[in-house]
């Protein structure tokens, strides 16, 4: 907890730069996506759906940012597709669990090899959670940038000469 605490400080200090380490860090995980398609053999619909949810996070790096407004649909949409992409991937490496344990079980041999726990658990921190996160830790930057525009409820300038 402590060390999200000072990365979440770290973004509020320096939100130049950590606007650039976020979009960067996007077409990382991005390029992550492609090469694991080709050298692990991920299902190209799910690879897919988590680069097209890596190109959503990074419309949250607006030019705006880290003024995020918590009910633009390109929040709202990050959102949901967190949890749409978690949950792809869950259900994937699950499957891929269970057809390896009944080959084994069944046939005697594995020719499916299941991922161990170790490697499922980088995937989803690199892959699926890294981003996310990032943009959550980025919120608590939007409390203390200074307002670029006027609000609605400005007091005119004759209320306050006596």
């Amino acid at each position: 907890a402590s060390g999200l605490l000072y990365i979440a400080e770290l973004i509020e200090e320096h939100s130049r730069l950590a606007k650039t380490i976020g979009q960067r860090g996007v077409y990382a995980v991005i390029i992550l996506h492609i090469i694991f398609y080709f050298t692990e053999s991920l299902p190209f619909k799910q690879t897919l759906f988590s680069i097209f949810c890596h190109i959503v996070y990074l419309q949250t790096f607006s030019p705006s940012w880290p003024m995020i407004s918590l009910t633009s649909i390109t929040f709202i949409a990050s959102v949901g597709l967190v949890f749409a992409d978690h949950f792809l991937w869950f259900f994937y490496f699950t499957r891929l669990t269970q057809d390896a344990r009944h080959q084994r079980y069944y046939k005697g041999r594995a020719a499916i090899t299941a991922p161990s726990f170790t490697e499922v658990a980088t995937f989803f921190g690199a892959c699926v959670w890294l981003i996310p996160l990032f943009i959550f830790l980025s919120l608590s930057a939007n409390d203390h940038a200074i307002p670029l525009t006027s609000g609605a409820f400005d007091l005119p300038v004759s209320w306050f000469v006596y």
